[in-house]
C-alpha cells in the first residue's frame, strides 16, 4: 500500500512539472518531510538524501534548477536508501534530461539554449527505476 501512495505521489509532481514546470511545495513538501523520517529510521538514509540532493543544490546556485527539483532529489534520495543508489539516481535522471534535451534539438532544428525542459520527470523516472518502485 506504501509503494502505491509513494508512485502515485511521484506520478502527480513528474506530471505537474512536466505541464506547468514548476513543482509546488505543496507537493513537495510530503516527500521531504517523509525523507527526514527515512533519515531517522534509517540513519544510511541520510547520507543518500544528501548525495542526491548536493549535485541540485548546486545546479541550483547556478541557476540550473529550480527549487523544487532540490526539494524532489532530496526525497528521492531518500527512497533510494543507499548513497550509491541515490547516485545512480542522479545519474540515470541526467542522462534521461540530456537525451530529452538532444531529442527536442534534433526534433525542431533548435539551437542551444533555446528552451528549457523540465527535470522533475526525470528524476521521478529515475527514482522508480533504482528504486525497484515498479
Amino acid at each position: 500500500m506504501g509503494e502505491c501512495a509513494i508512485l502515485v505521489w511521484l506520478s502527480v509532481v513528474a506530471v505537474t512539472d512536466a505541464e506547468t514546470r514548476r513543482i509546488p511545495n505543496a507537493l513537495v513538501w510530503p516527500g521531504v518531510c517523509g525523507a527526514m523520517g527515512a533519515c531517522v529510521v534509517h540513519p544510511a538514509a541520510a547520507v543518500a538524501v544528501l548525495t542526491a540532493a548536493i549535485p541540485y543544490v548546486l545546479a541550483f546556485g547556478k541557476r540550473w534548477c529550480g527549487g523544487g527539483d532540490v526539494k524532489l532529489a532530496a526525497a528521492c534520495g531518500a527512497l533510494a536508501l543507499r548513497w550509491d543508489a541515490a547516485l545512480l539516481v542522479v545519474a540515470l535522471a541526467s542522462l534521461v534530461a540530456v537525451g530529452v534535451v538532444v531529442a527536442d534539438r534534433v526534433a525542431r532544428r533548435e539551437q542551444p539554449g533555446a528552451a528549457s525542459h523540465p527535470h522533475g520527470p526525470a528524476l521521478v523516472g529515475a527514482t522508480i527505476v533504482v528504486a525497484g518502485l515498479l
